[in-house]
C-alpha cells in the first residue's frame, strides 16, 4: 500500500510541541490513507464509465459505497485538525451522497401478494408483476380471443418474497459485485453459486398454498396432469429479447412444480443470462422473474413465426417455421425446419413452402420430461403442418402484428389433435438501419468462394481468423475477432459473441434463439451452410458477406469498407444512464486553483471537489501551522531548488543539515535526505524543459498554470510537499491537474527497500490522460516496476533492490515526472507509446515537439 509505511520509522518525541501536534498528526495520516482509497474507487467508476468495459451493476454499487465512506472520512479528519473551520464541509457531502445513493438505490419491491394470477382474472394485468412474456399472452386471449394453454402466472412479487424470506439478496449482491464476465471462470463460478443459493432455499408457505389455489382454479384437470414452467421476466421479450437465455422446464408434474419453480427463476443467474443481462447494460435489479405454469401441450408440430421476412425489407410476406414434435430442437439450432411463406396482404394464399429433412424430434416422455428421437424415414421429409393451419396461423400473425404495431416473433404449436396454441408474442427486433434487400448481388471480387450456400440470420460484412468450435468447453478459448464456424447454435454462445466478427452455422434455423441473439449484437450470421465445417480451415483468413451468403478466401477490403459499425446499446442502458450521473457528482473537478477566492465548499459540485479541498486544506494545515506567524517554528520549511517547484519540507529525523533546522529556507545542498537527493537529481537534469510551453493553445488550457498544491501567486506551475528522514521520503507533487505520490526507503538494508508511486488526474481529455498513464507504465515496466492502471491512475511498486540501485531508480523517476507533466495534452495515439518509451530510455526528456516530429 503507498501510505502503509509512512513514517514508519518516527515517534511521537518528534513532535515535542505538544500534544495537539501530534494528534493533528495522526489524523494527517488517516486522511491520506482515505485520500488514497477514495482517488482509488473514484478511479475505478471512471474506468467503468470511459473504458465501458462491462461490470454488473452491483459493482458499481459497491465501489460508489467504499468511495463515499473514504470522503466521509476524510472529511471527519480535517474537522479534527482544524475544528474551528470548514464546518459545511460535512453538509456538502450529505448532499452529494444522497444523490448517488438515490440513483444508485434499487426500486422498492413489493413482498406482499398476489403471488400467483390467472389469466381469466378481473384483477388487472401489469407487466411489472407477470413480466413481459405473460402479460402479451394475456392480451393476445383476453383482448384477440387467440388460444393459449390453461395456467397461471407466479409473480414477481413471489420472486421478491422468495428472495426476501431466505435472505439471498445481500448474498447475491456480493456475488454480482464480484463478478467478472470476460474471465469464464468468474463466470461459471458466480452463476453456479447463485444458483445454488436458490436452489437450497425453501419456497414459502405462502408461495406453495397461493399455487396450489391457482391449480385447482384451473378446474378439473387429469391426474397426470403436465405443465410447462417458462421464465417470464420483467425486461424479457422486449428490445432485448433474452431469447434462450433463460430456463424453460417442459413436462414437469403437479407435485415438481415448486422445485421446478426454483429452477426457472435460478435460471436468471445462469452463465449465459448473467453475460447476455451485462453486456445489454440492464441491471438485476430491472429484471425480477416471474414464472409462466401452462398445460403441457403433447405438439404434432412446433414453430415460430416471423411477421416480417428478413431477407428483404420491402416484402410482405411472413414466415412460418415448423417442425414435428416439441419445438426444443428448433429454438436450439438442432434441426433445420419447414418454411412457409405467405403474404400478409393475402393471408389466404402460401406462396411457397420449403421442406427440410427433420431427422430428429422431440417428443414428451411418460414419467420424464421430453426425449430426442429419430423421424422415421416416412415422415422425416415430409411438410410438418398442413396448409389450413399454416394458414389460420398467417392469419393470427397479421392480427397480432396489427395489435402490438410492430412485427412479431410467434412461437406456437399444435397438438395431436389438429388444435393450435400460441405460446408467445414478442417484438420481432430488427434495427432498420441494418436491413438491405439482399437480392442485391455483389461487385465482381477476385478471391475464391469456399461457401456460397445457406440462409442470411444478420446481414453486415465480417472478417477473421476462422475458428471452429467443436464443443460449448472451447467458448473461453475463441479469439476476439473470430470468424467461427459451428455445427450447431445453441443460445450458449451467446457467452463469445463479443469475439465474433461473423458465425456461419451449419445446420440451424433463421428462427432460432442464437439467431435473435446474432441479430440483436449485430453479429454477421449464415445458417444451413452446408459442409461449411469442413470447407474453413481453422486458422485461415476470411471475409464473410452475410448479407449474399457468400465466404471468401482471405480479406475483401471492398466489402469491409461496406460494413455499418454494430448498434452499440450499452452506451444507451440503464447501467450508463445511472453512471453518468453518479460521475456528475463524484468525480466532475469544480475546484481547480486553491489560491482563488471560490476555493471553499460552497463551491463544491462534486465529491471530487469534496476530495480535493479536504487534501488542500489539510496540507496546508499540517505544512504551514508551524509557520505561522507567531508559532514556534516546528513545522515544515521552503526549498528553494534551481527548478520552479515550490516544496514544504517536513524533517522527521536526518533529513536536512541539522544547521539549517531553525531557518525558513532550504536549499538543495542542506538535503541529506538519500531519496530526496536522487529525485532532485532527476527533476533538475538539463534535459528537462520547465517553461517553454508556447506550442500548445493556452486559451483553451489556460488554468493549467496550477489545479492545487501549495502555491504563491507568481509560481508558474507547481507546488508540492514531502517528510523526510536520513533513508525515508514520501513526497506528494502537484503537476498542473494531476498528482504523484511516493513512498520509498532507501538503506544499506536490500530487504527494506523499496518505492511505492502513484500518478493520477491530468488536464487533458481522457484519452490523453489513459495514453499518458500507458506511457508511465512503459517506463516503470523497463525499469522492473509491477504496474497496475485502472483509468488514468498509475500504482507502481518496485523493492529488494540495492541501495545503488534504488538511487539510479529515483533519478530516472525524477526524469519521468519533468517529461511527463503535460503529455497528456499532445499525446494522441497508441503508436507513438513505443517509440517514445524508447526515446525516453535513451536519454529524451523533453517531448513537446512529438506531435510536429511525428508529422
Amino acid at each position: 500500500m503507498l501510505i502503509k509505511n509512512l513514517f514508519r520509522y518516527w515517534t511521537f518525541q518528534v513532535f515535542s510541541p505538544g500534544t495537539v501536534l501530534r494528534e493533528k498528526y495522526e489524523s494527517f495520516k488517516a486522511l491520506l490513507e482515505h485520500d488514497k482509497a477514495a482517488h482509488e474507487y473514484m478511479a475505478t467508476l471512471e474506468d467503468m464509465y470511459y473504458s465501458q468495459k462491462k461490470h454488473d451493476f452491483q459493482a458499481v454499487v459497491t465501489t460508489y459505497e467504499h468511495l463515499g465512506h473514504s470522503v466521509s472520512k476524510m472529511v471527519d479528519e480535517l474537522l479534527k485538525m482544524c475544528p474551528s473551520s470548514n464546518w459545511s464541509l460535512k453538509d456538502y457531502f450529505k448532499k452529494f451522497d444522497f444523490y448517488n445513493r438515490f440513483m444508485l438505490a434499487p426500486p422498492a419491491f413489493d413482498f406482499s401478494p398476489p403471488f400467483t394470477i390467472g389469466f381469466d382474472t378481473d384483477e388487472s394485468f401489469n407487466e411489472t408483476i407477470t413480466g413481459k412474456k405473460a402479460f402479451s399472452l394475456f392480451h393476445l386471449t383476453q383482448e384477440l380471443a387467440l388460444p393459449i394453454p390453461i395456467g397461471f402466472v407466479i409473480t414477481t412479487n413471489a420472486f421478491h418474497y422468495f428472495l426476501e424470506t431466505n435472505n439471498l439478496q445481500k448474498s447475491i449482491n456480493k456475488l454480482l459485485s464480484d463478478l467478472d464476465i470476460n474471465t469464464s471462470t468468474s463466470l461459471e463460478q458466480t452463476a453456479k453459486q447463485i444458483e445454488q443459493l436458490i436452489i437450497n432455499a425453501v419456497v414459502p408457505e405462502d408461495i406453495d398454498i397461493a399455487v396450489t389455489n391457482a391449480l385447482n382454479d384451473l378446474g378439473h384437470v387429469k391426474k397426470d396432469f403436465r405443465v410447462a414452467l417458462r421464465s417470464s421476466a420483467v425486461k424479457e421479450d422486449g428490445k432485448a429479447s433474452f431469447a434462450g437465455q433463460y430456463q424453460t422446464l417442459l413436462n414437469v408434474k403437479k407435485e415438481d412444480i415448486l422445485n421446478g419453480y426454483k429452477q426457472v427463476i435460478a435460471g436468471k443467474y445462469s452463465s449465459q443470462a448473467l453475460y447476455y443481462r451485462v453486456n445489454q447494460g440492464i441491471l438485476d435489479s430491472e429484471t425480477p422473474m416471474a414464472v409462466l405454469v401452462l398445460e403441457m401441450v403433447d405438439s404434432k408440430a412446433s414453430g415460430v413465426m416471423y411477421t416480417k421476412d428478413l431477407e428483404n425489407s420491402k416484402s410482405q410476406n411472413l414466415l412460418i417455421h415448423s417442425v414435428w414434435g416439441q419445438g426444443e430442437l428448433l429454438v436450439d439450432g438442432g434441426v433445420a425446419p419447414d418454411v412457409i411463406k405467405v403474404s400478409k396482404n393475402n393471408p389466404d394464399t402460401i406462396l411457397s413452402t420449403k421442406t427440410s429433412a427433420k431427422k430428429n424430434q422431440t417428443i414428451l416422455e411418460p414419467g420424464l420430461s421430453t426425449r430426442t428421437v429419430q423421424t422415421d424415414s416416412q415422415t422425416k421429409d415430409q411438410l410438418s403442418l398442413d396448409e389450413a393451419s399454416a394458414l389460420t396461423l398467417a392469419r393470427w400473425g397479421v392480427l397480432l402484428e396489427t395489435h402490438f404495431n410492430e412485427p412479431q416473433d410467434i412461437e406456437w404449436c399444435q397438438d395431436k389433435r389438429g388444435r393450435l396454441f400460441v405460446l408467445q408474442s414478442r417484438p420481432l427486433n430488427i434495427h432498420p438501419a441494418k436491413i438491405q434487400d439482399i437480392s442485391e448481388k455483389t461487385l465482381s471480387i477476385p478471391n475464391n468462394i469456399l461457401c456460397s450456400k445457406g440462409e442470411t440470420v444478420c446481414q453486415g460484412i465480417g472478417s477473421g481468423i476462422v475458428y471452429r468450435l467443436e464443443q460449448l468447453s472451447q467458448l473461453p478459448l475463441i479469439p476476439k475477432g473470430s470468424v467461427v464456424v459451428v455445427k450447431q447454435a445453441p443460445p450458449q454462445l451467446v457467452k463469445a459473441i463479443h469475439h465474433m466478427s461473423a458465425i456461419i452455422i451449419e445446420t440451424g434455423s433463421r428462427a432460432s434463439h442464437f439467431s435473435s441473439i446474432a441479430r440483436e449484437f449485430g453479429v454477421p450470421a449464415i445458417v444451413n451452410v452446408s459442409h461449411g465445417f469442413d470447407a474453413l480451415v481453422s486458422g485461415s483468413q476470411v471475409t464473410v458477406d452475410a448479407d449474399n451468403c457468400m465466404v471468401y478466401e482471405g480479406i475483401v477490403n471492398s466489402l469491409i469498407k461496406r460494413s455499418a459499425p454494430r448498434e452499440d446499446f450499452f452506451q444507451d442502458s440503464s447501467f450508463m444512464a445511472k453512471l453518468r450521473y453518479v460521475i456528475n457528482f463524484s468525480a466532475k473537478l469544480k475546484l481547480t486553483d486553491p489560491n482563488a477566492r471560490s476555493f471553499v465548499p460552497e463551491a463544491c459540485r462534486s465529491l471530487h471537489d469534496i476530495i480535493r479541498f479536504t487534501h488542500e486544506m489539510a496540507v496546508k494545515e499540517m505544512f504551514l501551522s508551524g509557520n505561522r506567524k507567531g508559532s514556534r517554528k516546528k513545522g515544515a520549511k521552503k526549498l528553494i531548488s534551481n527548478i520552479p517547484m515550490l516544496f514544504y519540507i517536513l524533517d522527521v529525523g536526518s533529513g536536512i543539515k541539522q544547521v539549517q533546522k531553525e531557518n525558513d529556507i532550504l536549499k538543495s545542498e542542506d538535503i541529506t535526505c538519500i531519496p530526496m537527493k536522487a529525485l532532485l537529481k532527476g527533476l533538475s537534469h538539463p534535459g528537462i524543459s520547465w517553461s517553454e510551453t508556447s506550442h500548445f493553445d493556452w486559451e483553451e488550457y489556460d488554468r493549467i498554470v496550477m489545479a492545487g498544491g501549495i502555491i504563491s501567486a507568481d509560481s508558474p506551475q507547481f507546488g508540492s510537499y514531502a517528510v523526510v528522514s536520513k533513508e525515508y521520503l514520501n513526497v506528494n507533487f502537484r503537476f498542473g491537474y494531476h498528482f504523484v505520490i511516493l513512498d520509498t526507503i532507501c538503506s544499506s538494508i536490500k530487504e527494506d527497500n523499496y518505492i511505492l508511486f502513484r500518478f493520477s488526474g491530468g488536464g487533458g481529455n481522457p484519452d490523453g490522460r489513459m495514453l499518458r498513464a500507458n506511457f508511465i507504465k512503459g517506463i516503470l515496466t523497463r525499469l522492473g516496476f509491477m504496474v497496475e492502471i485502472k483509468s488514468d491512475l498509475v500504482d507502481a511498486e518496485f523493492k529488494n533492490a540495492t541501495l545503488r540501485s534504488m538511487e539510479e531508480t529515483l533519478d530516472v523517476i525524477g526524469k519521468l515526472l519533468g517529461a511527463t507533466k503535460l503529455m497528456d495534452m499532445y499525446l494522441k495515439e497508441d503508436t507513438q507509446l513505443e517509440l517514445m518509451v524508447d526515446d525516453f530510455m535513451n536519454g529524451r526528456y523533453d517531448f513537446r515537439s512529438a506531435v510536429e516530429e511525428k508529422g
